[in-house]
């Protein structure tokens, strides 16, 4: 079946949203591959009931996604501030500048030790070094013993499938690690055919031995590598081309303690302390202790479910499996994960867990029993940091997946081993929050990107069916399309006020988004609007310089800097609104053809009560003054002044009440006939309206000293 019908059915189908759509994605499934079969689960987080499901109480391989139970029983049963740590232990004797004895390192199981976090790989192990030399060793004589015994069972789990520790992402399982116990590998050509290539290594430790049996020649690069199975050592055949750029791979090392131990030897070197290895001497008391601490549990949950870092989930199993049953073993992290799911009260059986990771296709799980476990997780106290760590479309978690323009609404973790491809993660609805998993297996004879597609498009139709926000956003796109050919800043605003007349009035329509952290009003609503998210919506099709941008200025209108957040938010027209859009107000505004003079003008002065917003007692209440027209006046210019051109201004009818600056706004434009008309959304009369301004200002209810007006920027298209 063609991608491009495959659209047109899931457009077709998408309205019903109930079997015959489920029917439609299984039967193209079915297309795909013989035996693939597709699973869907979706679930609504408040009612914590199934909104959609396929399959979804058969059993299925989730690959990475089995991340998502490995995480949520770490968060619930690991304190957030948890730290992997690593410790030097002295045991032996001292004098004056030397050690001698037993310089134990023992691991703790932090798979950070890298670049990460760090300016380099060997910072950690420096701060190891540096400690020494903080306290006058400059000798070591005796033996570097490095205490793996935090971890128990093999570096290898045997659940793998073998060829996947040849592979960065089957790196070896040590409490003891180094760089990810990966090395990334630069290959240069030589200068001219038939020279030698340059092989860099990165950390370079003197660890892994590299046999290099390549030559400069042709064209492209045709190489290939070949790994021991047991030692540091690889070799590598072939050619490239000496006009091909820069070659890049990362590759695992085989025994991370001891890849651990040369970086830590390096670190020595570079401190300048002597290391003398003496396998005599005997085991002392201990003298002294270092304690380095890695980054803490939440820095892990965001490497495991955004990036996916095989090492890092196996290394919180084992984590999980100390912290709960003081056993760092695969089995007692299962057992620990176990205990988590009966203790939240879902269902144990459903779940079939052979690793931390994923990565070996013995991990089953039921697609309705993950949405539980989501679900549940979205509802706990750290429930806002689990969804944090999942990754963003277009943002983070392995390239684009979902569409792009969803990267606020949905939070996901992919999957993908041979044959089998999983998503799962959380979209944002309106008034709730869905949990979703949604897997292929049996796909292997499906094309990668075509088994992907097949995943991205239905979480992303199933998010555009039930976020009234996407829609917003469309009509967004559409409008400024319509708008493209006008040019003018003016012309602009006057065309786009002007499309959105009779457009319904509600007070408060927007928020800070019905996103997986939801306030459950959506930041753009083309379908119903107060007198401020009228002039928001016009200001951001008017000043987009193209349909994508409409959003983010949208955002910078509203909330200062673009932050979206209720405290962020500009909730005063003059003191927060104005100033912070940069838009000017005051005496000048008046100097137009028919303008009164400055003699015409009051000063309207009062304190801001930012308080009634904000409980912060840190808060100050702003004083801010405005140059006003009063309301005979300005009932008397409405009818008489003329704007230069096409000009738009906005207008402020001030407020008499305590602490508020102002009670109403819109836009004033030219009259046919002179004087000035008043667009803006009317609570009176229920929808956004366009009326002379001294109308408006004889009948208003508002009681208001008068108005001022303010300039918008200049920016034509």
């Amino acid at each position: 079946m063609p991608k491009v019908f495959f659209y047109l059915l899931l457009a077709t189908v998408v309205s019903a949203f109930a079997n015959p759509f489920l029917d439609s994605l299984v039967a193209y499934a079915d297309s795909l591959a013989s035996g693939a079969r597709l699973g869907v689960s979706v679930r609504s987080v408040k009612t914590d009931s199934i909104v959609y499901s396929h399959k979804g109480n058969e059993w299925f391989t989730p690959a990475s996604t089995q991340k998502l139970l490995t995480t949520a029983a770490a968060i619930e049963t690991i304190p957030l501030n948890y730290a992997p740590k690593t410790l030097l232990h002295l045991e032996g004797v001292r004098r004056n500048n030397v050690f001698s004895g037993y310089l134990r390192i023992e691991g703790r199981g932090d798979p950070n030790i890298s670049a990460r976090y760090y300016p380099n790989a060997l910072f950690f192990p420096s701060n190891l070094t540096d400690s020494l030399r903080g306290r006058g060793i400059d000798t070591l004589r005796g033996i570097l013993d490095l205490d793996t015994s935090f971890f128990r069972g093999p570096r290898k789990p045997p659940q793998w499938r073998a060829r996947f520790f040849d592979a960065w992402y089957g790196a070896e399982i040590s409490s003891i690690s180094f760089n990810d116990n990966c090395v990334l590998i630069e290959i240069r050509p030589g200068a001219k055919d038939g020279d030698s290539v340059q092989i860099t290594l990165i950390p370079d430790v003197g660890y892994v031995k590299i046999n290099n049996e390549m030559t400069t020649g042709g064209r492209g690069a045709r190489h290939k590598h070949i790994m021991d199975p047991v030692k540091p050592e690889i070799t590598f055949t072939g050619t490239i081309g000496a006009k091909t750029s820069l070659t890049t791979m990362v590759l695992p090392v085989r025994n991370p303690p001891a890849y651990f131990k040369a970086a830590f030897l390096k670190s020595l070197e570079q401190s300048g302390i002597v290391y003398i290895e003496d396998k005599n001497v005997l085991r002392g008391k201990a003298l002294d202790s270092v304690v380095l601490a890695g980054p803490p549990l939440k820095s892990l949950l965001d490497e495991i479910n955004q990036r996916s870092q095989n090492m890092h989930a196996e290394a919180l199993l084992r984590i999980l499996g100390q912290y709960e049953k003081q056993d760092g073993s695969v089995e007692s992290g299962i057992l620990a994960q176990k205990l988590f799911l009966k203790n939240a009260g879902l269902p144990v059986d459903d779940f079939k867990i052979a690793d931390g990771s994923g990565l070996s296709a013995q991990n089953s799980l039921k697609p309705n029993s993950l949405t539980r476990v989501l679900t549940y997780m979205k509802k706990q106290k750290e429930g806002d940091i689990y969804v944090a760590s999942l990754a963003i479309p277009g943002v983070s978690g392995g390239g684009k997946r979902v569409d792009v323009e969803l990267k606020d609404d949905i939070r996901f973790k992919t999957g993908f081993i041979e044959g089998v491809h999983g998503l799962a993660g959380y979209i944002a609805a309106d008034g709730d929050t869905l949990a979703f998993a949604v897997y292929l297996n049996n796909a292997q004879r499906v094309k990668e990107a075509t088994a992907r597609d097949l995943l991205d498009t239905l979480v992303g139709r199933i998010a555009k069916r039930h976020n009234s926000e996407v829609e917003h956003l469309e009509i967004g796109k559409k409008l400024w399309q319509d708008g493209y050919a006008i040019k003018n800043i003016h012309e602009r605003i006057n065309y786009f006020a002007n499309r959105l007349r009779n457009k319904p009035y509600f007070l408060g329509p927007t928020g800070e988004g019905m996103s997986v952290f939801p306030s459950y009003k959506p930041r753009v609503n083309f379908n119903e609007m107060d007198c401020v998210t009228y002039i928001e919506h016009v200001l951001a099709l008017a000043y987009a310089k193209n349909y994508d941008d409409f959003f983010n200025i949208l955002q910078n209108i509203r909330y200062k800097n673009g932050v979206i957040e209720y405290n962020m938010r500009n909730h005063f027209l003059v003191a927060d609104w104005i100033k912070n859009n940069g838009f000017t107000i005051g005496s000048e505004q008046w100097a137009m053809p028919g303008a009164v003079t400055n003699s015409d003008l009051d000063i309207f002065e009062k304190e801001i009560d930012k308080k009634k917003f904000f409980k912060d007692s840190k808060i100050e209440n702003p004083k801010i003054s405005i140059e006003f027209l009063h309301k005979d006046k300005a009932i008397i210019y409405a009818d008489t002044v003329k704007f230069v051109r096409d000009t738009v201004f906005g207008v402020i009818i001030l407020s008499d009440l305590p602490g508020l600056d102002a009670a109403h706004t819109g836009f004033a434009v030219n009259r046919k006939n002179g004087g000035l008309m008043f667009r803006h959304a009317s609570q009176l009369k229920g929808r956004v309206i366009e009326e002379p301004l001294s109308d408006f200002l004889k009948t208003t209810r508002i009681k208001t000293p008068g108005i001022a007006f303010f300039r918008f920027k200049e920016e034509d298209l």
